[in-house]
């Protein structure tokens, strides 16, 4: 079972009974959100309940369907991952065990980065998914192979991906794991991983 998946059966198991899974969710682009200095792609929006949350992802849904189609599925490419993230997002939103569903305003975009440089402290770090900012502000302290990290972080895109779904099986023991921005937010709260986004909302 991988992460997405096992998020979903955490998810299920705090929503049973609730009346949640019988819920409508939709999903729909936001061309003109404000995305976290971190990701890169469309701003995917969902929205549960009055709540609503984002993921940004380069695969975008655009769909109106029910909470309880996501339980026990197998979420085997990319679109699929993208759109179960953003529903995790908003129904953890909904449930209120998860404060983070929107990006931060542009001008918290520096002391966001300087906080974080400071948490990583001269440390090696494991990348998992693209984040241009990222690779270009830790580029001295990046490494390739997870073993090698004292550090991992994980983006919106590593979620997303083949690569990242791949990478996130493999043990990780003694490493810090880090998810970062608004997107990564409802996994992260699920598996009770670190989640770095100081400012979102």
């Amino acid at each position: 079972m991988g992460i997405i998946e096992d998020s979903v059966h955490l998810l299920e198991e705090q929503a049973q009974g609730s009346g949640c899974e019988d819920g409508a969710v939709n999903l729909r682009v936001d061309p003109d959100c404000t995305k976290c200095q971190f990701e890169q792609g469309v701003c995917m929006v969902a929205t549960f309940g009055g709540k609503s949350a984002e993921f940004v992802t380069s695969d975008p849904t655009r769909a109106t369907t029910k909470i309880s189609f996501m339980f026990g599925a197998t979420f085997g490419n990319t679109r699929m991952r993208a759109a179960a993230c953003a529903i995790i997002n908003a129904l953890t939103g909904f449930l209120c065990i998860n404060r983070i569903s929107h990006s931060c305003s542009p001008e918290c975009h520096h002391p966001c980065l300087e906080e974080l440089k400071k948490r990583i402290n001269g440390r090696a770090v494991c990348l998992i998914g693209y984040s241009y900012r990222l690779e270009t502000e830790f580029k001295v302290f990046l490494v390739e192979r997870i073993e090698d990290a004292e550090v991992i972080v994980v983006t919106c895109d590593g979620l997303e991906s083949d690569e990242g779904a791949r990478s996130l099986n493999c043990p990780c023991q003694g490493k810090e794991m880090i998810f970062i921005g608004p997107s990564t937010s409802g996994v992260a709260v699920m598996e009770k991983i670190n989640h770095w986004c100081p400012y979102g909302r």
